[in-house]
């Protein structure tokens, strides 16, 4: 029999939550059936999927006579958009661009950014402010330009560097607008992983230290930040090669209760809940294991991505031999560690990434998926619009929508979702 984990609550907030969940000891099986098996707390759970979730966390957990603990169920989620309203690894991005901490040389950040480059023009809507056209190797060369004089003018200042030394320097506003042009540019032609890859290397030269850090301060800056879509302009005064670019950026970081409940009854129930996500895993594991911001799991239980080290320091490369978890790779980590071992497929998916498809599709014996109800990439769309029908009759839904507020970061009590800058509910179509 596992540990039985005490009940603690969940808020939003900079600190969340600042006591950890306390661990008892082994609980007999009387002790077990003398109480009550823990529910989950009502929240803004969608009703009908926080019934279905709870009925088979009742059936498969260790209040159930089956429950078999040297095999128990698990479940798997991932954590972008899903433990969390918004992205880790954007969220770093951003703060990296407008707080410029970067360390790697020039050269070596060239040839970094321009590992999807192609000689033919981006296609629309990926023109200059004039509307002509922007071949891929100009703008990385607007770039570098950029990263060169801000390495040379800030590069000797501790990371990360204040937003007021920067918010008026044109090679700033340059560089933040152009990188992440070039990233939305990269997602738009190599799809969200290659974009991903894309930006987790970005760390390189960096010690993990650093890194988990510089995640710290951009997950407090975002967590106290309102969430607002933002228009990034290159200035007039530095057109370079392929003319001023603007383009449209969202901020937007909260923690999410339902999520902190779910995880915490998972755990009081003996089942596992396994994070799996294509942001780094550093950043991952700073927030799902941290009792400050109320998730508190194990690291063991973490996949995310990893690089390379050498001497402490990060390299631009990803660790061989071990997949990248997304798409395909996500699903090749949980058969390895989980399916292979446990014998059997995830109880349950919770699906919030772009990158979970796959998973979705390679465990049809997982009776629940959630998928959060937002715009997400063509593959997941499939899933969404059938998870926005009504199931056929007398056969158990199977896929379940979780609707939220993006104007607040909060979720709602229903299907539909609110998106950004928007008060109208709506459903995938």
């Amino acid at each position: 029999m596992r540990p039985v984990l005490h009940r603690r609550t969940f808020g939003l907030g900079l600190t969340a939550l600042l006591a950890a969940p306390a661990t008892g000891y082994a609980t007999a099986i009387p002790d077990l059936m003398d109480r009550p098996p823990p529910e989950l707390e009502e929240l803004k759970w969608y009703p009908p999927l926080r019934q279905a979730i709870q009925a088979l966390i009742n059936a498969n957990g260790q209040y159930s006579e089956h429950y078999n603990a040297s095999s128990p169920p698990y479940v798997v989620m991932d954590w972008n958009n899903m433990a969390i309203v918004g992205d880790v690894q954007q969220t770093l991005f951003l703060f990296m661009l407008e707080h410029f901490c970067f360390l790697m040389p020039a050269q070596k950040f060239r040839k970094l950014i321009h590992v999807h480059a192609s000689s033919h023009p981006l296609p629309a809507p990926f023109t200059n402010m004039a509307g002509q056209p922007v071949a891929f190797p100009d703008l990385v060369a607007d770039i570098v330009e950029d990263y060169s004089a801000l390495a040379a003018r800030y590069g000797h200042m501790p990371h990360p560097i204040a937003r007021e030394a920067l918010q008026d320097d044109p090679a700033m506003l340059a560089f933040r607008a152009r990188m992440a042009f070039c990233h939305q540019a990269v997602a738009a032609l190599h799809g969200p992983d290659a974009a991903q890859q894309w930006m987790i290397r970005l760390v390189a030269e960096q010690t993990q230290t650093d890194v988990i850090a510089l995640s710290r301060a951009a997950n407090e800056w975002c967590l106290g930040a309102s969430i607002a879509a933002q228009k990034w302009v290159c200035p007039s005064t530095r057109p370079g090669k392929a003319g001023p670019v603007q383009v449209n950026v969202t901020q937007m970081l909260r923690l999410t209760p339902e999520m902190g409940n779910l995880l915490q009854i998972l755990q009081e129930h003996g089942i596992d809940p396994i994070i799996c996500s294509s942001a780094l895993e550093d950043l991952v594991a700073l927030f799902a294991t941290s009792a400050e911001y109320g998730y508190n799991l194990r690291h063991e239980h973490v996949f995310g991505a990893r690089l390379v080290e050498r001497k402490g320091v990060m390299e631009p490369v990803e660790v061989p031999h071990y997949p990248f978890p997304a798409g395909v790779g996500k699903t090749e980590l949980i058969r390895l560690h989980y399916e292979q071992k446990r014998k059997q497929p995830p109880l349950m998916i919770f699906a919030g990434e772009d990158s979970t498809a796959n998973l979705l599709q390679s465990f049809p014996d997982t009776p629940l998926c959630c998928l959060i109800n937002r715009q997400q990439s063509e593959d997941m769309q499939v899933f969404l619009r059938a998870a926005a029908q009504p199931p056929p009759t007398a056969v158990p839904r199977r896929l379940y929508l979780q609707g939220r507020d993006e104007n607040t970061g909060e979720w709602r009590p229903h299907a539909s979702s609110l998106l950004l800058g928007s008060s109208t509910p709506t459903l995938p179509t």
